[in-house]
């Protein structure tokens, strides 16, 4: 009971698992913190079936004797509470809920250049609370968690007296992988009778809130069909409090944009710090906003994977730095659990439970590759951002499939699908509308599918993907912005290369048809005009990508041409002023 790792089974495969390990790890650093003044951490590893909390010092019987009572998570005051209950919380952090909801409103009134004056210090006085979005959350009436959030809360104040027996048991319930919750839970009743705690405190359960465990709640729940009853789920309420607590420390509650349904993601760790992590969040937090459904899980992977890669890059923990080496954001955090909240009227509900995972694409070999990897999430959030969900749900859909999944072909049915969008966007006039970068869609793919490398650095491939570029995209620009374009702008080409991928035969067929009428064209528009603004494509460059799509199949090697062809090389920007 008195050791130096404790253990979190997996009893749900929720988030509620995590809100628990999260809480157990708070509350043993509080414990480090009062007795071990330096070289004192707390890590959450996950092993499986369970994750373990380990500590930099094995936690002493004498501790548990001496420590103090701590209030881990704060009372949210309504205005409507109880005088009594007030007074009873002298211990305890009180959050007034309707003044953070006005500084919230006041904040966001601010433009964001307004912002960007105001010193750190004005900022912070106007700025709503960090944590002010669980505020929100727990606090929100369709929730109905609010009442039974706070009675966990202040039933956890007025047992302070018994706070060593608290946390003796706590550490009971996780010694071991499997311990007999029921067992400890009537071992700690058993004990508060002793010690004349009253039949009051002597309570053990506490109701299952959705807030808090999403796949329980209240309905025909009995363990046999013997009877049929809508009764709530009850859990031992130590456990219940500690889930209140891990909340804070990994939980981003949302709203989905133009509806009242909410979503909540949690981080899921596997091998993090509780100081890294915590600090990771809070800026997860601040750069996480409303958005749809499918969008906001996408923003969410990147935005959180962009705020994990700058904490490492400027992080003075050399341990950090290093262990990032050789590994992803995914050996850290393995990604998000995520539940929807369907808002139906009186109350909302949990329609579904899900997982997005952090990109599996990145792997870091040294401190240059964090900048390149930063540069290709800033290009894909912007892209990602300029996409109306409602028009183009399946494209955002392939995209979240190739984030979460590491799907290349979700990635490369993304890809063809925006290019059609780009087109259509810029035949609208909307030039800025972002493409692809060829540098990132290389760093994307070369360090991440080494069987794609070979394709990439063909120079065949890269010679008919520039012609795809200037047969599309670049005519389309310059078109957009009035500057003169002398070449036909070839609109389905995309999805046309995309139709014959499906076999190798119709694939070179195709490409050929559109290599001749390419270098046509060239050699008309230079007996016209006296101009050729692009290369012909050579012989060598089909023999080239023939033997590619050979190897590796027409449907690789299509779907990266449309990629490529579509992308923006670092020049072009230069080729549209001449």
């Amino acid at each position: 009971m008195y050791q130096q790792a404790y253990y979190v089974n997996k009893r749900t495969g929720t988030f509620a698992d995590v809100f628990l390990a999260y809480g157990l790890a708070v509350l043993l650093d509080s414990v480090l913190s009062h007795f071990v003044e330096d070289n004192r951490w707390v890590r959450i590893r996950d092993l499986g079936p369970y994750y373990t909390i380990e500590l930099s010092h094995p936690i002493q019987k004498e501790w548990v004797e001496r420590m103090p009572f701590q209030a881990l998570a704060p009372y949210i005051q309504t205005g409507t509470n109880n005088a009594d209950e007030m007074t009873a919380l002298a211990d305890t952090i009180i959050v007034d809920y309707q003044q953070e909801w006005e500084k919230f409103r006041s904040f966001i009134q601010i433009p964001q250049e307004m912002r960007e004056k105001i010193s750190q210090e004005q900022i912070s006085q106007v700025k709503p609370h960090p944590q002010f979005p669980v505020f929100a959350w727990v606090g929100e009436r369709r929730m109905q968690a609010l009442n039974s959030y706070n009675n966990l809360v202040i039933r956890w104040q007025n047992a302070a007296s018994y706070f060593a027996e608290n946390l003796r048991h706590i550490l009971m319930l996780f010694a071991t992988p499997h311990e007999d919750t029921d067992r400890v839970e009537k071992l700690w009743s058993k004990r508060m009778k002793e010690i004349g705690a009253g039949a009051k405190s002597a309570k053990s359960d506490a109701t299952c809130l959705q807030l808090l465990n999403p796949c329980q709640g209240k309905g025909q729940n009995e363990p046999k069909a013997s009877c049929l009853k809508m009764n709530n789920i009850k859990s031992f309420w130590l456990l219940e409090y500690l889930k209140a607590v891990g909340m804070y420390h990994s939980a981003v509650p949302r709203v989905v944009q133009g509806t009242d349904d909410r979503k909540t993601y949690a981080l899921a760790p596997v091998n993090m710090s509780l100081m890294a992590n915590n600090k990771i969040l809070a800026a997860f937090q601040e750069a996480m906003w409303n958005d749809t459904a499918v969008k906001m899980d996408i923003l969410a992977a990147l935005r959180y994977t962009k705020c994990f890669l700058n904490y490492c890059r400027a992080s003075k923990e050399a341990d950090l730095q290093a262990e990032l080496i050789g590994h992803g954001p995914e050996d850290f955090v393995a990604g998000m659990h995520v539940a929807y909240y369907k808002n139906l009227g009186q109350a909302a509900a949990v329609m579904n439970i899900s997982f997005i995972e952090l990109p599996r694409w990145m792997r870091v070999e040294s401190l240059e590759d964090v900048n390149a990897y930063m540069e290709v999430i800033d290009e894909h959030e912007t892209i990602i951002r300029d996409i109306d969900e409602k028009r183009e749900y399946d494209m955002l859909v392939s995209y979240r499939d190739f984030l979460s999944g590491g799907k290349w072909n979700a990635f490369f049915d993304f890809t063809a699908a925006y290019s059609q969008f780009l087109m259509q966007e810029l035949s609208r006039g909307n030039y800025y509308v972002r493409q692809f970068s060829t540098k990132n869609l290389e760093a994307l793919m070369m360090k991440s599918n080494e069987p794609l490398s070979a394709i990439l650095e063909n120079q065949g491939f890269r010679n008919i993907a520039d012609a795809i570029r200037h047969s599309t995209v670049i005519p389309q620009r310059r078109k957009a912005k009035n500057m003169e374009y002398l070449y036909e702008i070839r609109y389905g080409l995309g999805q046309e290369l995309k139709r014959k991928s499906l076999y190798n035969d119709e694939f070179i067929t195709a490409l050929s048809e559109f290599v001749h009428n390419y270098n046509a064209e060239n050699a008309r528009v230079l007996e016209h005009k006296g101009q050729q603004m692009r290369k012909d494509v050579r012989t060598t460059d089909i023999e080239e990508v023939v033997r590619l799509v050979d190897k590796y199949g027409a449907a690789t090697v299509g779907s990266l041409l449309i990629a490529f062809g579509y992308a923006r090389e670092p020049k072009e920007e230069q080729e549209e002023q001449k």
